[in-house]
């Protein structure tokens, strides 16, 4: 649906595509919110409102392909300790179809999902919000 058809009474063409960019920010968001997985690889989210800082990239650890009517995903992550992963990216995948659907018209035609690591919420916010913690006082 990126491209809509031809008026036969005018012969208005039209053409409606989406920068890489505006899908991998739609997974971003969606994997984001999603229950069992703590972060994408080479980006930090712990709540919402970090997600939308300057210095943080919501496409970070997420690769797209699109197409013309189609769209595939690649996304490197790192899960909750505990959790059926399995279940988490079922769940995760119809997220993220639903939502590229939705706001694109375009269809997810192939997602794929790495496992980086697992670890309690804990060891995430000790590793990775340490780091930017500290990051941030040296930008001050």
């Amino acid at each position: 649906m990126t491209e809509a058809g031809q008026n036969n009474s005018s012969a208005l063409k039209t053409k409606l595509t989406f920068d890489d960019v505006v899908i991998k920010k739609i997974v971003g968001v969606v994997i984001s919110d999603s229950d069992g997985i703590l972060g994408l690889s080479g980006n930090l989210f712990t709540d919402f409102a970090d997600r939308f800082r300057d210095n943080e990239d919501v496409t970070k650890g997420i690769g797209v392909e699109v197409g013309t009517k189609q769209v595939a995903v690649d996304v490197s992550v790192i899960c909750k300790y505990d959790v059926a992963i399995s279940d988490v990216f079922d769940v995760t995948v119809g997220k993220v179809k639903e939502a590229i659907k939705h706001m694109t018209g375009l269809e997810l035609v192939e997602f794929n999902m790495n496992v980086d690591d697992v670890m309690t919420k804990e060891q995430y916010l000790e590793k990775y919000r340490g780091k930017d913690s500290e990051e941030n006082k040296e930008d001050n």
